[in-house]
C-alpha cells in the first residue's frame, strides 16, 4: 500500500494530517468508503466530522479537550506571560491606617525570627513582601539591598518576608541580588495566595493585583502600639504596591531617618 494523496485541514489548534491510501489495482468505487470520508470534510456547515468514521470523530475532539486542559493548567504561566514585566512598576508610598500585626516567622536557614525584636534600636523598618519567580521582585530586591547598605547604621531596618516561593526560588533570588538583610518565609506554594497575610493587607489597602508582589510596609517606630492586642504593633503604615522607585525612596527615608529620639527600648 501507497498514499496517494494528503488532506491538511485544521481544528481548534492542532494541524491534522488525513493520509488516504492508493492501492493498486483498485479503483474508486472499491473505495467509496474513504472518498465519502473525504468528501464529509468539504460539505458545507460542518463543523466536526459527519462521516462513518466516529473513532476519527471522537480523536480530533479529544485533541480540542487536550487543548483546554492545557490552558487551565497553565493558567498561571498564560496570565504572568501576557504581562510586561520587562519594565518597572512604579507604585508611590502612601500614608496608610492599616492594622499590622507582629510575627515569629522562619528564616530561609530554618532559624526563628521575631519581629518585636527586630524592632529595638531601628527608627523605621521596610518590610518587603516578594516572591522568587517575580520579575519585578527580582528587579527592585537591588534597590531595596542598596537602600539597606546605605541607610542600615542610621537606623533602618529590612525584612524581606517570602511569598508562594520554593527554596530553589529563593536561593537564587537571595543570591543574584545578594542580599544580607533578614528573609523569611510565609508561604511556600502558589495556592496558598489568599491565607496570607500578605493578600490580606494588600487587599485592605486597595491592591487588586493577582499575585501583588512585591509589596511593602514601613513602619515609623514612632508610631508603635505599645501592648497592642493580639500582636498588634501599628494602625499606622505606608504602603507600596509595586516597586519603589530609587531616587524618591531614598528622600522619603533620608528624611525619616533625620528624626531623633524614636528607637525602641
Amino acid at each position: 500500500m501507497r498514499f496517494g494523496q494528503i488532506i491538511m485541514f485544521w481544528v481548534s489548534g492542532p494541524l491534522l494530517l488525513i493520509l488516504t491510501p492508493l492501492i493498486v489495482g483498485l479503483g474508486p468505487t472499491t473505495l467509496s468508503r474513504s472518498n465519502e470520508f473525504i468528501r464529509s470534510f468539504s460539505a458545507p456547515g460542518n463543523k466536526l466530522i459527519r462521516s462513518s468514521a466516529p473513532r476519527s470523530d471522537e480523536f480530533i475532539r479529544s485533541l480540542t479537550r487536550d487543548v483546554q486542559d492545557i490552558k487551565l493548567t497553565n493558567k498561571f504561566v498564560t496570565t504572568w506571560e501576557m504581562a510586561d514585566h520587562s519594565k518597572p512598576e512604579y507604585a508611590p508610598i502612601l500614608e496608610r491606617n492599616l492594622d499590622f500585626y507582629s510575627f515569629n516567622y522562619s528564616t530561609v536557614e530554618g532559624g526563628s525570627f521575631d519581629l518585636k525584636e527586630y524592632l529595638k534600636g531601628k527608627q523605621l523598618i521596610i518590610i518587603e513582601y516578594f516572591a522568587g519567580w517575580c520579575d519585578n521582585s527580582n528587579r527592585n530586591g537591588h534597590v531595596i539591598q542598596r537602600l539597606w547598605t546605605k541607610y542600615r547604621d542610621g537606623g533602618l531596618g529590612v525584612i524581606g518576608v517570602a511569598e508562594y516561593s520554593d527554596a530553589a526560588e529563593l536561593r537564587i533570588h537571595i543570591n543574584r541580588i545578594g542580599i544580607d538583610y533578614p528573609v523569611v518565609i510565609e508561604t511556600k506554594k502558589l495556592g496558598q495566595r489568599k491565607d496570607s497575610s500578605h493578600y490580606r493587607y494588600r487587599h485592605a489597602v486597595g491592591d487588586k493585583r493577582k499575585w501583588g508582589t512585591p509589596f511593602y510596609v514601613m513602619i515609623d517606630t514612632r508610631d508603635l502600639e505599645q501592648g497592642g492586642p493580639n500582636g498588634l504593633i501599628a494602625r499606622r503604615v505606608y504602603t507600596a504596591s509595586g516597586e519603589l522607585e530609587e531616587a524618591s525612596t531614598d528622600q522619603f527615608l533620608s528624611k525619616a531617618l533625620r528624626r531623633s529620639g524614636n528607637e525602641v527600648k
